[in-house]
């Protein structure tokens, strides 16, 4: 597909080009006349400082003009003034305090004859006149060829010192100054020159006396202009020059660095030579203005002519840098830059809020239409655009989507759904918001009885309504697929609603599973009857889907059932194990909820559905593998006992031998023994045989624990003989007979015997799995039985031998292989290792894998505490008496004590009353006994405290 821009991107771009132009153009122009503008301010602004300099000029030269001119017609031209007259010093000392520029007063005539007068201001100028101490006037009267007399005086304007000294042969008459000035009484400036007594450079203002024969002077030092340079200044970079018409610098706001310093410097010292070819070209009215490049800047050189006089006329010369004359001009730039972009930003945010009017609806429309293509729904609120056939547009999309988003919402639900009320809520929850009903009602019926509905989901504020009754009076409207009440059924069901229609459901066999009532408090308009047939399309599926859910839910309890039936079996094969698999899972039920509930230890333990089912099912199904442990061994309650008491083989043989005694007695008689000393040993034999009966016997029973003298005793007595003279080898299966050898009769035997066919081999069915699922850890014994008569009889403990011990232990292995082959819901994958290590114990030495601590499942060590409990106190046991509660709880505290059951849990199984609770419903009257709970806690416990809640209680039956 070809790339294209959204309608706002276009709108907004060419929007924003119109108005980028337009700021471009306006800051090409704005930045052009501001430059001219700048250029022009600037030499306005040298003009005025030129301006300002002439006059500053002015107030310097033109005191010293009047004075000059005063000066003209005073006795100071004469050459014979008295030099020392107070009046005359003190006139002309206040006359050079006032002008601190005046460096010196000279007069000269034409015969050479001159007399000079100069300031002493500080104590520089004491120092280069070589002055006397409080000397502020120094006067040199000079007679050409004559003498040459120097005064000094003080303020008073008395003498201080006065002594002859030699000038050089000064004439003045071949000074500039002298030769320069014209006769007229105009005012005549020189050209600069070095001061050498001053050792810098000035002007000598000068006229002729009004006869003309001699001439009066005043030096004037230009430093005062240079500092007037400095103010004028238009930037700190900018270099000020005033020129005189003859190209000789003046003043300067810069400091010139010469050689010489005695040379006077001109225009082309400074490199400006090659811009300013002569300064007398310049109009006088106008100046001149231009760019130049200099020492590699670019600057503006802005040339201002100063008119001092009808003769006299200086030059400005103003070298400004291009950058600090339009410093303002981009400054003015920089600022209408920022003004354009936010002209920009805020034209940009105009069309964007102009067009979102026009273009949200338009993106809106497409968004829904991607998404109905994509099969991604989504439920949206449209906001309107003020654009009515767009607004239309967009709420008919939203119509459509709102459809399909409630058909894709139900299936997502029912694909999530794994209970008929979650899949019922779901439903009238969707039927509602595509009808937009006032209530919504499931009704469903059960396998065993269709014709009975019952409640299954609503949704609305409505309350119960008698859908039986419905059935019950029309039935054949349950055989439709939409049946529309009318007024007066509307009217029984609800007194609140106006209208309402019936869906029935039905399942692949057109069976009716339930019906949905749909009620609505007003009348029903055609846009709804419209969607009524997509809602029976839309519930169709759900059909379905109930009908699996109710298959899935039968087959489940039947499972349920089939693992009870299964414990049953177990409980019901043995008399000795009593209902011990229906009670245990009870147990692990009390207990496991106590954790639930639990604030402390067990606060963060919580089970939903599944994983009650999963422990629940385990507790049921954790002695299922004694469904293989022989019956015979189950319930072997001596210690010769199999299918059968073997003891009853052993009495017979003690039968025999009784009557071999009797025999004896007889046939020694015949013999003609002693009658009385026969019979005499007869009875004696025959009590010993009946004492080492009595002794066997006693052995078989278990009862007591078989000491070595016990075991000794027995031995000897098993090497008492007795004649068999019938063959053992017929009558007997052929697995028994295999087993036997051949003999030759009559035989002597002894009357207990560990005999070769006592031994039982392995079934191969039995025998351990090699790199199984589990790797077993319980030690087989070498044979499967060991029925050894001497073997079994001198058990130390109890009836069983290792064999048999490891036969009952061994329905925790089958316990694994048959619930290992099982296919589990992920839900219930755990079902065999919370099953079967509920013979584990905390410190690993448990069977059959010798799991350890946390390797142990917490649901199996809930189990394992349940399991113990449970076969302490049960009371169904024929071969043992059933523990009191006190002791049962103190035989399990020592088992949490050596590490066999779990310390926490017990713990809470202890002081929640888990046992209390199991006592009052399954122990007798006479095992409920006072239970010290903090004495059993410190069993196992470091210490507990003695301000403990817990204390004795008696559970009351």
């Amino acid at each position: 597909m070809k790339k294209s821009l959204s309608f706002r991107a276009f709108i907004t771009a060419v929007c924003v080009a119109i108005i980028l132009l337009l700021s471009i153009a306006l800051i090409r122009v704005s930045i052009n006349h501001s430059r001219e503008v700048t250029t022009s301010l600037s030499e306005d602004i040298v003009a005025s400082h030129a301006e300002a300099l002439t006059g500053r000029i002015g107030l310097l030269g033109t005191p010293l003009a009047t004075l000059l001119d005063t000066l003209a017609f005073t006795d100071f031209v004469h050459s014979k003034l008295d030099v020392k007259d107070r009046v005359w010093l003190g006139t002309l000392a206040k006359i050079l305090a006032k002008s601190p520029h005046l460096s010196t007063l000279y007069f000269g005539d034409e015969n050479g004859n001159s007399f000079v007068v100069r300031p002493i201001y500080n104590a520089s100028d004491r120092g280069r006149l070589s002055a006397p101490e409080h000397s502020v006037i120094m006067v040199d009267y000079n007679q050409f060829n004559g003498e040459q007399t120097r005064i000094f005086f003080d303020r008073n304007m008395l003498v201080i010192t006065e002594f002859l000294y030699d000038n050089d042969n000064y004439d003045p008459r071949v000074r500039p100054w002298f030769i320069e000035t014209e006769q007229g009484g105009d005012i005549n400036v020189t050209e600069p020159y070095y001061f050498y007594f001053f050792k810098h450079f000035g002007i000598t203002f000068s006229r002729r006396s009004l006869d003309g024969n001699s001439v009066i002077a005043a030096d004037f030092t230009l430093d005062s202009l240079d500092d007037v340079m400095a103010e004028m200044a238009y930037s700190a970079d900018s270099k000020i020059y005033l020129f005189t018409a003859k190209e000789s610098l003046l003043a300067s706001n810069q400091i010139i660095k010469a050689d010489d310093p005695s040379k006077k410097i001109v225009l082309q010292d400074l490199g400006l030579k090659a811009f300013i070819s002569n300064l007398s070209h310049v109009n006088r009215s106008d100046g001149e203005s231009r760019r130049i490049d200099w020492q590699g800047q670019e600057w503006q050189l802005i040339i201002t002519p100063m008119v001092m006089s009808e003769y006299e006329i200086l030059y400005l010369v103003n070298v400004v840098s291009l950058e600090s004359v339009l410093a303002d001009s981009n400054d003015f730039y920089n600022d209408l830059l920022l003004i354009s972009l936010a002209v920009v930003v805020l034209s940009l945010l105009i069309v964007i809020i102009a067009t979102r009017h026009v273009v949200r609806p338009l993106t809106f429309l497409a968004k829904s239409l991607k998404d109905i293509q994509r099969f991604s729904f989504k439920r949206r609120t449209y906001k309107s655009s003020g654009i009515t056939e767009i607004d239309q547009i967009n709420e008919t999309m939203l119509m459509m989507e709102a459809v399909l988003f409630n058909f894709i919402e139900n299936l997502k639900q029912v694909a999530r759904s794994t209970a008929p009320e979650e899949m019922s809520s779901s439903l009238v929850s969707q039927v509602q918001d595509i009808l937009k009903s006032d209530d919504c009602l499931l009704f469903t019926n059960s396998l065993q009885s269709r014709d009975k509905f019952s409640l299954a989901a609503k949704i609305g504020g409505y309350g119960q309504m008698n859908l039986q009754a419905l059935y019950d009076s029309t039935p054949a409207a349950f055989q439709q697929s939409i049946y529309e009440l009318s007024q007066n059924e509307m009217i029984r069901l609800s007194t609140q609603h106006q209208a309402g229609f019936m869906m029935p459901l039905f399942n692949r066999n057109k069976q009716n599973t339930g019906a949905l009532l749909i009620c609505f408090n007003d009348k029903v308009n055609a846009d709804i009857r419209g969607r009524l047939a997509f809602v029976q399309e839309f519930i169709g599926f759900n059909e379905l889907v109930l009908e699996h859910l109710e298959t899935a839910e039968a087959q489940t309890n039947l499972f349920h059932a089939f693992v009870m039936m299964t414990a049953s079996a177990v409980d019901v094969k043995s008399a000795y194990t009593g209902e011990h698999c229906k009670r245990v899972p009870e147990l692990t039920q009390m207990l496991a909820e106590k954790m639930v509930a639990d604030k402390g230890v067990f606060s963060g333990f919580k089970m939903d559905k599944k994983q009650w089912e999963e422990l629940l099912l385990a507790a049921w199904l954790h002695d299922c593998g004694k469904v293989s442990t022989p019956d015979f061994i189950m319930d072997k309650s001596t210690k010769l006992e199999t299918v059968y008491d073997r003891i009853h083989e052993v009495r017979m043989r003690y039968e025999v031998l009784k009557r071999d005694a009797e025999i004896g007695y007889l046939e020694a008689v015949l013999e003609g023994a002693d009658k009385r000393q026969a019979r005499m040993h007869c009875e004696q034999l025959q009590r010993t045989l009946e004492s080492e009966f009595a002794f066997v016997a006693e052995c078989n029973l278990g009862s007591e624990f078989m000491a070595d003298d016990k075991i000794a005793r027995l031995d000897k007595l098993a090497q008492r003989t007795w004649l068999r003279t019938l063959p053992d080898d017929i009558g007997i299966s052929r697995q028994e007979k295999v087993k036997k050898t051949a003999q030759t009769l009559p035989v002597i035997e002894t009357v207990l015997t560990n005999k070769i066919e006592h031994f039982y081999a392995w079934d191969e069915k039995k025998k351990l799995p090699v790199n199984g699922l589990r790797d077993f850890k319980i030690k087989q014994p070498e044979y499967q039985y060991n029925r050894g008569e001497l073997y079994n009889l001198g058990i130390k403990a109890g009836t069983l031998t290792a064999e048999d011990r490891y036969n009952i232990n061994e329905h925790i292995v089958q316990t694994y292989m048959m619930l290992d082959q099982l296919p589990y819901p992920e839900h219930l994958k755990n079902v065999p290792i919370i099953a079967g290590s509920h013979h584990e114990r905390i410190d690993g030495k448990g069977y059959p894998l010798e799991l350890a601590g946390e390797e142990i499942p917490l649901q199996g060590r809930i189990i394992a505490v349940a399991d113990v409990f449970e076969a302490l106190t049960a009371s169904d046991r024929p071969y043992k008496e059933a523990k009191p509660l006190s002791l049962a709880l103190k035989i399990m505290a020592n088992m949490v004590k050596d590490k066999h059951l779990d310390q926490e849990l017990f713990d809470l199984f202890l002081t929640t009353g888990v046992y209390s609770q199991y006592a009052t419903e399954y122990l007798t009257e006479q095992q409920i006994d006072i239970v010290d709970i903090d004495s059993i806690r410190g069993i196992y416990l470091p210490a507990i405290d003695d301000d403990s809640l817990i204390t004795k209680q008696k559970v009351i039956a």
